[in-house]
């Protein structure tokens, strides 16, 4: 049976005691001294290296007919390569609402897409910095969750509202067991683990939850415009305290677009002013990695210089995705990778076994070896 998913929707004082920016919600500055800054070194092994892009052929995904005869919906997220000759490839799955079914139909729509061309001094260049969201929505139907999902979520609910972590967290694993179907479930369920993130001091996951609640809830049509704004604000603090400060920057530009919301905005403008200080400041910043079950690690950087330090595990690739130029090196702790402004903004993926742990430095203009 399908219930309205309006009665899920939980007090608005409770999403704010759950979202709101409080004040140990301050990212600390990065210390310059906390580690060395590697530099340079000849043995840097370049693996492989190439060089945005207008579309001329778009197939649509195919909806997996066994997600489509359960109801199911999800999306997925991709990164991806232009080649010189327009095809795609090098496809690589960011995120997704979980179902494999979807991730391998949007990875089969994407190799038959096509771009035009872009040409350097009459060379064609890849085009390496693309990303997409494919979303798997079913047209027409009741608009809710199944009752035994409702039951589900109210008792994940009270166990937190009990602080009774340890059921709720094996409630959640069990939700996610039996299926998550629509749209509305799946932004539900990851509120409830965005919640007990939150609960664990797990910020790494409770960021990956809200973003995931944000990809599938674009407009707030689920959660309701107030829980909307509150997520956002959410989101700019975790981006924040993970010094994801150019998404941190990004999220603010979707603050400020939302209606009625003067007071949030006043209140993250001070912390806007102070990233962008720091990204022109002399400080050293110092980013936690850990490489995830599916073997990598993703991070969008805010400067030009980066290392690696204090590797626990093995990693075994760093890869450079940006919007004019993909380059793959041997992962190494002796090396500084200095990107040329002209690549444009870089995403870095580090590849390795799943749970190796190292921190990521950005380095400051001014300390940039040659």
């Amino acid at each position: 049976m399908i219930i309205p998913a309006k009665l899920l929707i939980v007090s608005s004082a409770s999403l704010i005691a759950s979202y709101a920016l409080a004040a140990n919600d301050t990212p600390s500055q990065a210390d310059a001294n906390a580690h060395p800054i590697a530099v340079i070194e000849p043995s840097t092994v370049l693996l492989e290296s190439a060089k945005l892009a207008k579309p001329i052929k778009r197939v649509a995904a195919n909806y997996p007919i066994r997600m489509a005869r359960k109801g199911a919906e999800g999306w997925v997220q991709l990164n991806f390569v232009v080649g010189t000759d327009g095809s795609v490839n090098n496809i690589v799955v960011v995120d997704s609402s979980g179902m494999e079914d979807f991730e391998n139909a949007a990875v089969r729509a994407l190799k038959s897409w096509e771009y035009s061309p872009t040409y350097v001094d009459g060379k064609p260049i890849e085009q390496c910095h693309n990303d997409i969201q494919i979303d798997f929505r079913l047209d027409g139907g009741q608009r809710g969750v199944r009752r035994k999902f409702k039951r589900n979520y109210q008792s994940v609910r009270e166990a937190l509202d009990s602080n009774d972590i340890a059921l709720a967290h094996d409630l959640t694993e069990s939700m996610k067991g039996k299926g998550l179907l629509n749209s509305i479930e799946f932004t539900y369920y990851s509120l409830l683990r965005a919640d007990l993130a939150k609960a664990q001091n797990d910020e790494v996951s409770e960021l990956q939850y809200v973003e995931r609640i944000l990809n599938t809830d674009k407009k707030g049509e689920y959660v309701g415009s107030e829980a909307y704004r509150l997520l956002l604000n959410r989101l700019f603090v975790l981006q924040l305290k993970r010094a994801q400060y150019l998404d941190a920057l990004e999220t603010f530009q979707r603050v400020e677009t939302q209606e009625n919301n003067e007071d949030n905005i006043a209140l993250l403008n001070p912390y806007v002013t102070k990233i962008l200080d720091l990204l022109e400041s002399d400080q050293v910043i110092s980013i936690p990695g850990e490489v995830k079950q599916d073997g990598d690690w993703w991070h969008g950087l805010s400067r030009n210089s980066f290392s690696l330090s204090n590797v626990s595990g093995t990693l075994k690739t760093v890869e450079l995705r940006c919007h004019n130029k993909r380059e793959l090196y041997t992962a190494t702790t002796d090396s500084t990778w200095n990107i040329p402004e002209s690549w444009g903004r870089c995403s870095v993926r580090v590849v390795g076994d799943t749970n190796s742990q190292f921190t990521l430095l950005e380095i400051p203009k001014h300390s940039k070896q040659s």
